[in-house]
């Protein structure tokens, strides 16, 4: 029996993968809006997540990624489901997508799974009990940006980042898997060190970004301002402005961005 809000979404994750996986390279896609396809599999994953979760959970709620799914956003537990994060990529044939579920308790990082049912990672994180992939706990280590480091960015890039991401390109290794879960969750498996996105959602970040704080990394907005708790009454379709990776890391880039983004001080009239 389900004892935990981690242990079904873990059991989620895992059957979400499953359908995933047998319907790769076989499916048809529409566009829900210029950039973002939708498959049928994103749906039925979806609907199934969210019968399975107010059966064992009724009390709680759910912000989704696809059409229906908002409910009860102000209950004190509220599932984040990505039901395919990366779905580009899964409509194109490309074994790059994850499945990401984040609870979140009165708006805080609660519990959280991202498992990429291509390679077989799972991560997962509750809060205060450490974040692990597989049976490894996860500690990200601070250290500064350097030619080794590798450095993710959404793109299209938008017009006002665009000259900090390309000089932080000409000195940094550019990696991008078109999943802002897998990319958080890589960031707590210190694979990246540093992810500037400007246009994430809810339910790109609960889970990883839950992941990846429990594993001591760093996750805030582009100005270095806390993101959580979050007020899912206002953020369920809104972008979500974001800057993570390890700690040295996360404190160069807000400097560099609160640089570049802040309008220079008034010269005083003589």
């Amino acid at each position: 029996m389900t004892e935990t809000r981690l242990d079904l979404a873990i059991s989620l994750a895992v059957e979400a993968g499953r359908r995933a996986v047998a319907s790769l390279g076989h499916v048809t896609s529409t566009w829900k809006r210029p950039g973002e396809r939708l498959t049928s599999v994103d749906m039925e994953i979806q609907s199934r997540m969210m019968r399975e979760i107010q059966t064992w959970f009724p009390g709680d709620g759910v912000v989704a990624e696809e059409a229906g799914g908002r409910l009860g956003v102000d209950r004190e537990f509220v599932w984040a489901l990505d039901p395919l994060d990366g779905t580009n990529n899964f409509a194109l044939g490309l074994p790059c997508f994850a499945v990401s579920i984040g609870v979140l308790r009165a708006g805080e990082p609660y519990a959280a799974v991202v498992h990429d049912p291509n390679t077989g990672l799972m991560c997962q994180a509750r809060r205060g009990s450490g974040a692990f992939c597989g049976e490894r706990r996860l500690f990200v280590t601070p250290h500064p940006l350097d030619g080794a480091s590798n450095v993710c960015v959404r793109a299209p890039v938008s017009p006002a980042l665009a000259p900090l991401v390309g000089a932080s390109l000409a000195r940094h290794k550019l990696r991008a898997f078109g999943s802002v879960a897998l990319h958080l969750a890589y960031a707590a498996l210190g694979a990246i060190d540093l992810i500037v996105d400007d246009r994430a959602t809810i339910w790109d970040i609960a889970a990883g970004g839950a992941i990846l704080l429990e594993a001591g990394g760093s996750l805030t907005a582009l100005d270095g301002a806390p993101l959580f708790p979050l007020d899912l009454r206002r953020v369920h379709d809104d972008s979500i402005p974001f800057v993570a990776g390890n700690g040295d890391a996360h404190r160069e880039a807000v400097t560099a961005l609160m640089r570049h983004l802040l309008p220079p001080p008034a010269i005083p009239a003589r």
